[in-house]
């Protein structure tokens, strides 16, 4: 197994608050890593700090490195990380413009395409990939602001796969859908981790079950525990972990 990401001795702070304490952990590539734990328990932290999302936030520092196949993602130039690791918010948030436009829009702003029939492909490929092309390949020119809240959520994953990435991010992405929509995008991720690696941070414990290789849970900045998710469930390690997947606290 190759290690995606490798995180060595992290710690961040907001205000010099600790938020994430000397978290040592590795990815591997083309898994599905649900991270589980409580409110601030530092989940949001550590996904947004994998691409850099956190350094707009002028309260935020931090401590240690984290490797992106070799490659220190602090020394990366941030376009070229965004190009590289993908991330997927709780809502779904599609550009006011057609559904074709929303898919292209990355690649055109970040020239890595000219031919028309280029994008086409790209288009197609990317809806296929997030289980949307069959329900909107009539209607590419239509705004995506008309569609429903779960395709809206998997036209944001296309915009993703649009640009190629390495890694893709999930932020709570059911968190606002149905359990039909939750289904499908769910059904996507398993998919999805043929060709790419995926952090899942949920609060829905059940999803982690369902769809994650591995499961790290986290509680007051620190990890407490990851294991390969069939184990952590029926017999995790420490009963911290214990006590939150069977819903005693959290």
């Amino acid at each position: 197994m190759v290690d995606k990401i490798k995180v060595e001795n992290l710690s961040c702070y907001y205000d010099k608050k600790c938020a994430l304490e000397s978290l040592n952990i590795s990815i591997v590539q083309n898994e599905i890593l649900s991270i589980i734990g409580p409110a601030n328990s530092g989940k949001t932290t550590f996904l947004r700090t994998l691409n850099r999302m956190n350094d707009f936030d002028k309260t935020y520092s931090r401590k240690g490195k984290v490797y992106l196949v070799g490659d220190n993602i602090f020394d990366m130039n941030m376009e070229n990380l965004r190009k590289r690791v993908g991330m997927l918010f709780a809502m779904p948030i599609p550009l006011p413009m057609s559904i074709y436009e929303n898919v292209v829009y990355a690649p055109k702003r970040l020239g890595l395409i000219s031919k028309k029939s280029e994008l086409e492909t790209i288009v197609e490929q990317a809806l296929k990939d997030a289980s949307l092309w069959d329900e909107v390949k009539d209607r590419l020119d239509s705004s995506a602001m008309k569609i429903s809240g779960g395709q809206q959520q998997r036209l944001c994953i296309a915009r993703i796969l649009a640009i190629n990435p390495e890694v893709i991010l999930f932020d709570e992405p059911c968190s606002g859908l149905d359990p039909i929509s939750t289904a499908k995008v769910e059904e996507s991720m398993i998919e999805l981790k043929r060709k790419y690696t995926i952090v899942l941070v949920t609060n829905n414990v059940k999803q982690a079950s369902r769809v994650s290789d591995r499961t790290a849970f986290f509680l007051m900045g620190k990890l407490v525990e990851i294991d390969k998710t069939d184990r952590l469930f029926v017999s995790p390690k420490e009963k911290q972990t214990e006590d939150y997947i069977t819903g005693r606290f959290g």
